[in-house]
């Protein structure tokens, strides 16, 4: 009997909970913009693609060799307001991470 007397509590907790979480995701969903190319850099087994979007987002993606050439423009997350930077730096940054 205590089965019967718990399954409509279990499907109301259960119902609860799907809510919650469909709601947390409308909440939370990100913005993304438009990036553009900016660089691409090749290593040994993958390729480094970096993306500039609307104000100063910056965007890496990090390609397997064989999966082709970067896209010219990929949806990324928007970033607004980060610091302004210079693509030599991060490129020489992205260096420095192999090379250690």
């Amino acid at each position: 009997m205590d089965d019967v007397d718990r399954k409509p509590f279990c499907i109301a907790m259960l119902t609860l909970f799907v809510v919650m979480y469909l709601f947390m995701g409308i909440v939370n969903a990100k913005k993304m913009t438009t990036c553009r190319l900016a660089s691409q850099l090749l290593t040994k087994s993958q390729r480094i693609c970096v993306f500039v979007g609307a104000n100063h987002t910056q965007y890496r993606e990090y390609v397997p060799i064989g999966a082709g050439e970067c896209p010219k423009e990929y949806q990324c997350p928007y970033r607004p307001n980060e610091k302004p930077f210079d693509l030599k730096s991060v490129i020489r940054s992205i260096k420095d991470q192999f090379t250690k």
